[in-house]
């Protein structure tokens, strides 16, 4: 019950943290939204040069062989989906390059390699190497391909586009001076920051959740939000900025695929796991399993198709594909009356919404921006993991009900029963009282019944100011008992020790077996001396009697009394001082604590 008031009281702590999320995305997109006035977005500014046979050189385009060639561009954001062909760009430094700074533009695709020609007025040239083929060749440790213009005399800007590209070809570029450039990675250092601590907060939050609820839909959705921090992170290219200079170029193209699988594996173990498709819908249920396994060999072939395009078309139509039939399956499931599915529809629609606007802007059937891409997917998958969460919330609530309602059905039919059979059952629950409270071996009280007789005295000697004692013994050397004679020996000398003591105490008193060869007679109304007196008989009557085939044992007695102050746990401590005071003494022996 504890766990379900902590569960509704923590969505709030859920929601602050998703919103947070989510108002680190809408900066970052604003920023998209209501260009910077000192950042210049390129896009429209470039001259485009397709060259289908890969064979153009920097030397014949500064030599005004393909100048009829070049197209101006239309779009602030240019996409050329998967093409082999060789992209070239075109710049005219002085419709820029304005005033004697240091500028640097900024390309924040993922791209195989990227060349920026700086064209002088003689027709010489610098050359800049950047992308996943030259990403050693850049000193500045960042997510975006980076080219610094540090020479005003610079006439013309060319940009060369070639390799093959894992993602659909892109050319999403700004240029900066040098202080609105660190300005720029500074606030983005700051927001990145912020966006990935809360969502490693959210996935923290649900990991406590899953160690709570010991659900296993909680724990395929830590590993969801997790496969989704991954994917959102080679998404913004932070695998390039952090692993650039570790990881191979081959693994660097392929970590946004890679990221997607693990992302949709994720998504698929926990519909399963939360719609309970095996239950509801067993044919969905298959058809899931099969997903699974074309997600396995999907992933697989990650690393073995050459071709790394097919496998990235393979990769957006089978998200597609997923999202739509987890869509179907939670509406098919919510139909049946399930009310768990009602905010797993909700986000699973956001997130589809997004997705759906994300490739029609691939297929420029919306503008192509950068915001489709990034962050409206981002913003969908934020949405959609609140709202999962809170269908694990709602879940976990239906459940309780659910429990309460067979409860209560319960309940009346064993009220049934118990006015048709009251004395069966009252003879059984006697039966089984006797059973839990007695020591198997032994037949004396076990030491479920000592903690609870023990309570109650010391709580009577507490109240009422009356004597109290106990008195803890064990039987000396048993261990060479069992090492000696067997276990089976050591448990008739167990049995008869138990009997000797049930028969030599007082009527008052009480007997139990406290552990092992431990045993603990609680002694009401009885001062210490009158227990040590007690104690001193019990290790007369122990010591003369013979027992089967080991025949006579010695045993050691602890014996305390209550005083004011004492608690249960600091009268018992005495005792097994006393006792530990025998055994050091001797054995055989009767000690006492005051």
């Amino acid at each position: 019950m504890l766990l379900y008031r902590t569960a509704r009281k923590n969505k709030l702590l859920l929601l602050g943290i998703v919103f947070v999320i989510v108002y680190m995305q809408l900066s970052t997109l604003s920023t998209y939204a209501a260009e910077h006035p000192d950042r210049v977005v390129l896009g429209k500014y470039y001259d485009i040069l397709r060259d289908t046979s890969n064979a153009i050189t920097i030397e014949e385009i500064i030599n005004g062989a393909h100048n009829e060639t070049f197209e101006p561009s239309k779009d602030d954001y240019l996409l050329f989906w998967h093409t082999t062909d060789t992209i070239w760009l075109r710049l005219s430094a002085k419709d820029l390059l304005v005033g004697e700074y240091d500028y640097w533009i900024e390309v924040i695709d993922k791209l195989d390699s990227i060349e920026m020609f700086l064209i002088q007025p003689d027709g010489s040239y610098t050359v800049q190497q950047r992308g996943l083929s030259h990403v050693e060749q850049q000193n500045i440790s960042y997510r975006s391909n980076l080219f610094q213009i540090n020479d005003s005399n610079v006439t013309e800007i060319y940009f060369k586009l070639e390799g093959t590209q894992l993602l659909p070809l892109s050319m999403v570029s700004f240029l900066y001076i040098t202080d609105v450039f660190t300005q720029s990675v500074m606030d983005y250092k700051f927001f990145t920051g912020i966006f990935y601590g809360a969502l490693l907060a959210l996935l923290i939050y649900n990991i406590f959740l899953y160690f709570s609820f010991k659900e296993r839909a909680y724990l395929y959705y830590v590993l969801y939000m997790a496969s989704f921090i991954f994917y959102q992170a080679t998404m913004n290219s932070l695998d390039i900025e952090i692993f650039g200079a570790i990881l191979p170029k081959w693994l660097l193209a392929k970590t946004l695929t890679i990221s997607a699988h693990l992302l949709y594996v994720s998504m698929l173990l926990f519909s399963i796991e939360f719609l309970e498709l095996k239950k509801y819908l067993p044919r969905s249920y298959k058809v899931a399993k099969v997903f699974l396994v074309v997600a396995l060999v999907s992933f697989i072939s990650i690393f073995i198709v050459p071709n790394a395009s097919i496998v990235n078309d393979f990769t957006l139509i089978y998200a597609l594909t997923i999202l739509l039939f987890l869509w179907i399956v939670g509406l098919r499931v919510l139909l049946k009356g399930q009310k768990m599915a009602r905010f797993y529809m909700i986000g699973w629609t956001l997130l589809l919404g997004a997705i759906i606007i994300q490739a029609l802007s691939f297929l420029t059937i919306i503008p192509f921006h950068p915001y489709f891409f990034e962050h409206v997917p981002a913003i969908g998958a934020i949405f959609e993991a609140l709202f999962l969460s809170l269908a694990l919330g709602d879940k976990i609530n239906i459940m309780k009900k659910e429990h309460q309602e067979i409860q209560i059905v319960l309940n009346e039919t064993l009220e049934h029963k118990v006015r048709q059979r009251t004395q069966q059952l009252e003879q059984a629950k006697q039966e089984l009282e006797q059973l839990a409270n007695t020591d198997r071996l032994t037949q004396i009280s076990n030491r479920v019944r000592l903690d609870v007789v023990l309570e109650e005295y010391f709580v009577l000697a507490k109240q009422n100011e009356t004597p109290f004692s106990i008195i803890l013994l064990d039987i000396d050397n048993f261990k060479e008992v069992n090492d000696t004679y067997g276990h089976q020996v050591g448990d008739q000398v167990l049995i008869e020790f138990a009997q000797v003591l049930k028969n030599a105490i007082r009527e008052q008193d009480i007997v139990g077996r406290w552990g092992g060869e431990e045993f603990l007679i609680i002694c009401p109304h009885t001062v210490l001396n009158e227990a040590l007196q007690l104690a001193e008989v019990l290790r007369l009557q122990l010591t003369s009697h013979s027992f089967p085939v080991v025949q006579h044992r010695t045993s050691s007695f602890g014996v305390a009394s209550y005083v004011p102050g004492d608690t249960l746990h600091t009268l018992l401590s005495k005792s097994d001082k006393a006792l530990y005071k025998a055994k050091a003494g001797g054995k055989n022996c009767v000690e006492y604590m005051k």
